[in-house]
């Protein structure tokens, strides 16, 4: 029996964010309620500062864009899941044996809209890509995803790092559009940061008091 490599479901991968959020999601009025708190006892830049830190918090451990901000996407090379033939018995998923993958997740979501898609030759040479006419881009799944469409096969990238760039913007809009339970989360985690400040607390037990929310918010991945 001859042996195939494993599946790779990943690819080489940098992520880093354009441009932020031109707001947060709850005012410093409303953590200042949250903490039964006055604007002595915590001001403004304080308070929005701790906010901006529970929030950003929030987004690395699920994955979500809370207020709408924009993300470079940066790949050595398009996820293919295509490998060499073999023959004889193997044990595994039936997808397997499917031929090469045909969608791209984009990393943050609620995905918005694709702003761009650039792929580099050899020589680091840039070309656009036409997304309306390579890409079907799903904002309705989570995360949102990029599907070749029919005919279509992956844009030629051969630059051996970041070969690949991907600008999407991502998240629900304004802070009228961040769902409540969301918000409260933020205004938790942000509560608990003031509350400890001092303290040496970490990331993990701020965010302990509410992941029960986050829980119904973040992605499951299998």
């Amino acid at each position: 029996m001859s042996l195939r490599p494993t599946v790779s479901l990943y690819q080489d991968r940098g992520h880093v964010i354009q441009t932020g959020p031109a707001t947060e999601p709850v005012t410093a009025d409303e953590l200042r309620a949250q903490l039964v708190e006055g604007v002595a006892g915590l001001p403004d830049t304080e308070a929005n500062d701790l906010i901006a830190q529970a929030r950003e918090m929030i987004e690395e451990a699920t994955g979500l864009a809370l207020i709408t901000q924009t993300w470079i996407l940066a790949l050595d090379r398009w996820p293919s899941g295509q490998e060499t033939w073999w023959d004889g018995m193997r044990q595994g998923a039936i997808a397997d044996l499917t031929g090469p993958r045909r969608e791209l997740q984009l990393p943050r979501y609620p995905l918005q809209s694709i702003d761009s898609v650039t792929v580099y030759d050899e020589a680091g040479n840039a070309s656009a890509v036409t997304v309306a006419s390579t890409f079907d881009v799903d904002t309705y799944r989570k995360p949102g995803r990029l599907t070749l469409k029919n005919g279509a096969t992956w844009p030629v990238a051969l630059r051996n790092s970041n070969a690949i760039e991907i600008i999407y913007v991502s998240g629900y809009g304004n802070a009228g559009d961040v769902p409540a339970a969301l918000k409260r989360a933020v205004k938790q985690a942000a509560a608990y940061l003031y509350t400890h400040r001092g303290d040496d607390c970490c990331e993990v037990d701020a965010l302990g008091a509410v992941m029960g929310i986050l829980a119904l918010y973040k992605v499951a991945r299998f």
